[in-house]
């Protein structure tokens, strides 16, 4: 310790006095080198090759998506054809400040009113043209024709049914050039106003469908998630204006229905269908047998002037072109009426004796029935077919939303009230008919 301290003095003094040291300049920096580098004589591999790879951490779990996220659809849905035309329509309410449950009986009255009631009104016009006109003429030219047939087929020898193949076909072409000459054509008459609303009443029908299905399908769409959804689907033409519509579609109630896009959850919308369809048939079926009537007797003019059997021969057909009576006063009808009352009576009892064993004739048919055409079969057929149908649109209208079943009662309503007028409206004609016929002395049985 004296050693260390003996020595250490003269040392450090001669350190301390020797002044300051010069500064050596400083080495540049060197690399840092790990402690355990590796070193060729420690590894077999060589230095170039790189150190064997640390295992990959495993990935992170996914977070859980948000609302807005499960919501919005990662796309838009693919146009249909009927788009334009459902996007036309359902702009229509906002422009006219309507609701679309206030908008669809509305649009469903004024088209139906502009389009096929002036169609219906075009046909009870032929149809009362045909009977007022044509039939008086059709009635006296088949006398004229059954006449001039029956002297060819006698001078030609020919047979009663010969005849009446012959009759027919001159009577049937007759019956066509006078409904050509007074453009009434039964068959035209009966068959463009169903023609021409069917169409219209199932391309309302899919325009309401597509419109409703494209609100159900834009539920989940918001007007910030558009533009995005807009950039993957370049055939959608859907814009924010659109959209709005198709949401507030949605989101319209009517009455007990929570949206117009959902089907009625009561079915009274559905059974209304059904039940105004059936009676729209019923109604219909009255006012149908007008034009009806018209075609069987242009397409069938022998059964309303020649008779049923050959007994009478071709003949027999000549009284179609008879005079009519002439007119009588009341006071003579009544006078007339009693004597045929007594002369019946006592006549009947004599019959009833002297031919008690020998068979009697059949009555001869009344006039009424006589120049009524004779009820065509397939009449009865499409009614029922109807009414069949009729039953058949509850439980489809118990598939379809609520929009729809408002746009088919709506219509079946109109339907009904119109063939309810006309059908007044014929009953109060008919009855002027009757009372003229009375008071001119052509009443059936004087």
């Amino acid at each position: 310790m004296i050693l260390t301290t003996a020595c250490g003095a003269p040392l450090r003094r001669a350190l301390v006095g020797a002044g300051p040291r010069p500064r050596l300049a400083s080495p540049a920096p060197r690399a840092f080198t790990p402690l355990f580098a590796p070193h060729r004589a420690l590894s077999l591999w060589p230095l170039s090759t790189p150190p064997s790879p640390t295992p990959d951490e495993p990935p992170a779990p996914p977070g859980k998506p948000s609302l807005a996220d499960l919501s919005t659809p990662a796309s838009l849905p693919d146009p249909t054809f009927l788009e334009p035309l459902s996007a036309a329509f359902l702009s229509l309410p906002p422009s006219l400040s309507l609701s679309y449950a206030a908008f669809i009986p509305l649009f469903t009255l004024f088209y139906r009113s502009t389009t096929t009631l002036p169609i219906v009104l075009w046909q009870r016009r032929r149809t009362r043209r045909f009977a007022d006109v044509v039939m008086p003429l059709l009635r006296r030219e088949q006398g004229r024709l059954a006449l001039e047939t029956r002297d060819e087929c006698r001078r030609a020898g020919k047979s009663y049914e010969e005849y009446q193949e012959v009759f027919k076909k001159k009577a049937k072409k007759a019956a066509y050039a006078l409904a050509r000459t007074y453009r009434c054509s039964p068959r035209l008459t009966l068959i463009l106003p169903p023609v021409t609303h069917i169409p219209i009443f199932i391309t309302a029908t899919l325009v309401l469908r597509d419109a409703c299905a494209r609100a159900t399908s834009a539920l989940s769409i918001t007007p910030s998630s558009l533009p995005s959804l807009l950039e993957g689907s370049h055939a959608s033409a859907l814009s924010s204006t659109a959209l709005a519509h198709l949401h507030d579609l949605a989101a319209t109630p009517f009455l007990w229905c929570p949206s117009l896009v959902l089907p009625d959850p009561t079915m009274a919308l559905p059974l209304a269908v059904g039940l105004a369809a059936l009676l729209n048939v019923e109604v219909t079926a009255k006012t149908r047998r007008a034009a009806t009537a018209a075609a069987e007797v242009v397409d069938r003019p022998g059964d309303a002037v020649l008779p049923a059997t050959g007994a009478g021969g071709p003949g027999s057909s000549a009284s179609a072109s008879a005079p009519a009576a002439p007119p009588v006063s009341a006071s003579e009808r009544r006078r007339r009426l009693a004597q045929r009352a007594r002369a019946g009576a006592s006549s009947a009892r004599v019959r009833t004796l002297a031919t008690a064993s020998a068979p009697r004739p059949p009555p001869p048919p009344s006039p009424s029935a006589a120049d009524l055409p004779r009820k065509p079969s397939n009449e009865r057929r499409v009614t029922n077919i109807l009414r069949g149908a009729s039953i058949a649109f509850i439980p489809l209208a118990a598939m379809a939303p609520s929009a729809v079943c408002i746009y088919w009662v709506t219509s079946n309503v109109f339907t009904l009230v119109q063939n309810l007028a006309f059908w007044w409206m014929d009953r109060g004609r008919e009855r002027e008919r009757r009372m003229r016929d009375i008071m001119s002395g052509r009443a059936v049985g004087v």
